[in-house]
């Protein structure tokens, strides 16, 4: 199965030390450790993931990032609970609009040669987060998940291209409006040549 990071390293989480927020547009903030995420009904699917930059190396003009050939795309059984029940626990408000997916992955981009630091977030819109094979996914291929693909939890999104599926995750942030993120405004989207959108 491929592996793509965002920044260099895999973050070390202790399962034990570990816990999922979930705030924002909702009417009971939670926080759930490990334990708690065992304890709710869990569903498994098999879901083909695809990586945005699959075969990005025969672009032209080249294109930034990891120059990918062909396989970058793999199928695994996934384990986990559906996010629905977990944003039924938390009471959305009226106004919920996009659900955003933090990662505890952290590091340094730089753009119009501006350097910042940020987590790896991305969001879906409410509809699609609500999707009952929109999952947390704890197994993968009937194991404990790998550090590498996102130990202790990750979000899996079927239907979208890998990025979306958010590893290593640590908060799920409901919003009023649509995120304007730097990975969901900056990074994933076609910007014409020479325009300032």
């Amino acid at each position: 199965f491929y592996i793509r990071n965002h920044f260099s390293g895999v973050p070390n989480l202790d399962r034990a030390k570990w816990q999922l927020v979930i705030d924002g547009e909702v009417r009971q903030p939670l926080t759930l450790s490990f334990a708690d995420i065992l304890t709710m009904p869990s569903t498994e699917l098999v879901m083909t993931m695809e990586c945005a930059g699959n075969s990005r190396s025969y672009v032209t003009p080249p294109a930034e990032g990891l120059a990918f050939r062909p396989g970058a795309v793999s199928a695994a059984r996934w384990k986990g609970v559906p996010v629905n029940p977990l944003l039924d626990r938390a009471g959305l408000k009226n106004g919920a609009a996009e659900v955003v997916f933090e990662g505890a992955d952290y590091g340094r981009e730089e753009e119009d040669g501006v350097a910042f630091d940020l987590h790896y977030r991305r969001s879906l819109p409410l509809e699609k987060a609500r999707h009952p094979d929109t999952l947390l996914a704890y197994e993968m291929n009937g194991e404990e998940l790998p550090s590498g693909h996102g130990f202790p939890l990750r979000l899996v999104v079927p239907g979208w291209y890998g990025m979306a599926s958010v590893k290593w995750l640590t908060r799920i942030n409901v919003l009023d409006q649509p995120f304007d993120g730097f990975f969901q405004q900056r990074r994933y989207v076609i910007i014409n040549e020479g325009s300032e959108d």
